[in-house]
């Protein structure tokens, strides 16, 4: 489900191609602090920084996808909101835990987006 919602995303025409690069990138980002945090949990400053990043990318998809002037289809934008709640879920997990689960959940999630940006934007 992730997948698809990435890749859909990434296709909408009225989606700048430089601001998919720098989206693609920042997930991407994202993903690689994430897999950091994992081998180094006890790294605080690390944890700070990754949930910081996290909550920013999220919360820009949030604001993003309820913008009076978002084209996005309904679903899509439905599809995405749902996917900022749960990755939400997950950095607030982060905080509060050493678990790795939220931080495995979040990897993949921020993978798919960094994919389905930048799959598009290489045609």
């Amino acid at each position: 489900m992730y997948h698809a919602a990435a890749k859909t995303y990434a296709r909408n025409e009225d989606l700048n191609m430089h601001g998919r690069i720098a989206e693609g990138r920042a997930f991407a980002k994202a993903a690689r602090m994430l897999d950091a945090l994992l081998s180094n949990p006890a790294d605080s400053n690390l944890r700070a920084e990754t949930v910081a990043l996290n909550r920013v990318l999220w919360t820009a998809v949030q604001a993003e996808v309820t913008a009076p002037g978002c084209q996005l289809p309904d679903r899509l934008k439905a599809g995405l909101m749902s996917l900022s709640l749960f990755a939400d879920q997950q950095v607030l997990r982060m905080r509060v835990s050493r678990d790795a689960a939220p931080i495995e959940a979040l990897i993949a999630v921020n993978r798919n987006m960094a994919g389905g940006l930048l799959a598009e934007t290489a045609h």
